[in-house]
């Protein structure tokens, strides 16, 4: 099978959407299916390199994470019209799903889309104002996603945010998949003591990791602020927050603020397999997000045996079990209240990393890839059964 995925995310950023594409490359890949990606360049010409169809951007850039474009005619197209695709499927809503539509209703192939956005959260970059954003979401969404065949909701949380806005387009519920093989590496005790002093942290200190895209949605800005209020409690605690984006600057700024320069500590982007490494070096995963979908950095932690502590949001419900590979909080009394035990008791940490490894399991890229080709195969077979009754 030939399979089309379009995503506005630039692949050389790190983020959910990025890690989602790679990963289903690589698992439909394994299965022998031939997958080629459609995202969007900075530059002034259009290319094909390395599975990868470069459209160019003629658009201001909206996000620091992804370009734009409203090309609708370019040379590639025809490469990927010779190609001819089986199927498409998009995971972004907007630019590339303009590339996305015009690909299948020329090849009169199906659409099957991945919604990964949470779009109560992410309207803190166009508009203040609540309200108008909720309106644009809800009228605008379901009329971006009328013509796609079948959606794809990683957690129950994007299916209820979609329903509510009257999205009637079939639907199913599975999470995205996670190459859990490269967090399970065992990081030798030299190399990890030599990262920790990188960054001033000894052995004997308690380190917090965040490993996220620092922009505003993710609110780190609200995890700096329990760590401040929990060295207030406690000492030989550090924060380390692995990542990079818009609002480090302000995040640093925070920091100096509060004094906390010798404490919290800024590691910026790290290659994608690399990143294993850094959720080891911490102890205690925390992250203050409201803005996920499913959360594939919670499970990257967890996939790592370290237990995580994240503010309460259905997101969760996919990976955290409350007390037995983490916890969850909804204010700075919460995060105190569920973070210091694990700080205090190295036993606890470790027999809750031991089963935080082992949680992970069901987001195995070997099931992802199951339970994608399950839904490519169906909507496949509609698409031929439609057009043999049109003939």
């Amino acid at each position: 099978m030939r399979i089309l995925i379009t995503t506005e995310f630039s692949l050389s950023f790190q983020c959910g959407v990025t890690t989602a594409v790679t990963n289903e490359k690589k698992c439909l890949e394994n299965l022998g299916h031939e997958v080629r990606i459609l995202t969007i360049h900075n530059e002034k010409v259009s290319k094909y390199e390395d599975g990868v169809y470069y459209i160019r951007s003629n658009f201001p850039q909206l996000y620091k994470d992804s370009y734009a474009t409203l090309i609708v005619s370019d040379p590639l197209f025809e490469d990927i019209y010779e190609w001819h695709p089986d199927i498409v499927h998009s995971q972004c809503e907007f630019f590339t799903m303009i590339c996305a539509k015009k690909v299948v209703r020329k090849l009169h192939i199906p659409l099957v889309h991945t919604c990964h956005t949470e779009f109560d959260a992410y309207g803190i970059h166009f508009t203040r104002y609540d309200r108008l954003w909720d309106w644009a979401a809800s009228t605008f969404v379901p009329k971006i996603l009328k013509r796609v065949d079948y959606i794809i909701c990683p957690t129950k949380k994007n299916y209820d945010l979609l329903k509510s806005y009257g999205v009637s387009n079939p639907m199913v519920i599975f999470p995205s998949g996670v190459e859990l093989s490269r967090f399970r590496n065992s990081l030798a005790s030299e190399e990890r003591r030599a990262l920790r002093a990188k960054f001033g942290i000894t052995e004997n200190d308690i380190v917090l990791v965040s490993v996220c895209r620092l922009s505003e949605e993710k609110n780190v800005k609200e995890s700096i602020e329990h760590f401040n209020s929990l060295l207030k409690n406690k000492s030989g605690i550090k924060f380390l927050i692995v990542g990079d984006g818009d609002e480090k600057a302000n995040l640093e700024e925070q920091v100096h603020s509060l004094g906390l320069g010798n404490d919290v500590k800024f590691v910026g982007a790290v290659p994608m397999e690399e990143v294993w490494k850094y959720y080891k070096l911490g102890d205690i995963f925390i992250s203050s997000s409201v803005s996920e979908s499913l959360g594939l950095t919670y499970i990257e932690a967890l996939a790592c045996a370290v237990p995580i502590v994240c503010r309460r949001d259905e997101a969760l419900t996919a990976s955290l079990s409350e007390g037995i590979n983490g916890f969850s909080f909804s204010d700075d009394e919460e995060f105190q209240k569920a973070i210091i035990p694990l700080i205090d008791n190295p036993s606890l940490r470790k027999k809750m990393g031991q089963v935080a490894e082992k949680s992970v399991d069901k987001f195995s890229l070997e099931k992802f890839a199951e339970n994608l080709m399950t839904i490519f195969n169906k909507v496949l077979e509609n698409n031929k059964r439609k057009y043999m009754e049109k003939d």
